[in-house]
């Protein structure tokens, strides 16, 4: 048997195409995020998230279930890393 009789694999070309449109949509998708954030009021909201989530996000080291609490703060942390991302890929799109 060899990688040619394989059925469902998408050619070279079919895979260059999709890798192409999966590339276009998430540049769309970090242009979508810089149009929200680039004004006055998206700028506000960022660095209101930033502080909220990143900098003053802290687990008290009297929790009940510390490892979870931790685990909860970096997911949230992680959502403002990745809206903060997208902004900057669309500066370099």
């Amino acid at each position: 048997m060899s990688w040619d009789n394989l059925d469902g694999l998408m050619d070279e070309e079919e895979a260059k195409k999709a890798n192409a449109e999966k590339r276009r949509e998430q540049a769309e998708l970090a242009q979508a995020y810089h149009r929200v954030f680039e004004g006055t009021d998206g700028e506000r909201v960022l660095q209101d998230l930033t502080t909220r989530f990143v900098w003053e996000n802290n687990t008290s080291l009297g929790s009940q279930n510390i490892e979870y609490e931790a685990a909860y703060h970096n997911g949230e942390g992680g959502v403002v890393k990745y809206i903060a991302n997208q902004i900057s890929q669309a500066a370099i799109l």
